[in-house]
């Protein structure tokens, strides 16, 4: 029974940053000119909302995907490891110009049916016109233990 709450807290904690990680992607856009060596460089500002949901459980491991909405809407798949008191996992964006893929740490706020949690997510690399992506940004959001729904919000800011 401890070992089942502790998969739930830590599946909790992951479902959160999945959500967040995949809303950082579906972010509001403001592209301009960066200072770079060989290339211009973009910046986008995320502020954007997910919502994912299991597709498959394997032990502490949990495999999610979902969509995004926001100025780049898409899809959203994610794996996360968890454990009682932190969630860690790759969260991948798939948009229409290319995907974006994060990594994701995250931290359960309440042990409720419906949980709550945040954390931290770093753009760690990307494909298309995301291809040179980097950037990182915090997420927090909602997580039903029963149905592993989950909704999240996340802010970033990313280069490519």
């Amino acid at each position: 029974m401890v070992t089942n709450n502790l998969a739930r807290t830590g599946a909790r904690a992951a479902l959160l940053a999945l959500a967040a990680l995949t809303i950082g992607l579906c972010a509001t856009v403001s592209v301009g000119a960066a200072p770079a060596a060989h290339a211009a460089r973009h910046s986008l500002h995320v502020n954007d909302t997910g919502h994912l949901h299991l597709t498959r459980k394997s032990g502490s491991t949990l495999y999610e995907s979902g969509s995004a909405s926001g100025s780049l809407p898409g899809s959203i798949t994610a794996v996360f490891h968890t454990s009682v008191t932190k969630v860690t996992g790759t969260v991948t964006f798939h948009a229409s110009r290319g995907s974006i893929t994060m990594s994701a740490v995250g931290y359960p706020q309440s042990a409720g049916t419906v949980a709550r949690f945040s954390g931290s997510i770093a753009v760690r690399s990307g494909t298309g016109a995301y291809r040179s992506a980097l950037g990182s940004g915090s997420f927090s959001g909602t997580v039903n233990r029963r149905s592993w729904a989950v909704s999240v919000h996340a802010v970033a800011n990313l280069t490519y």
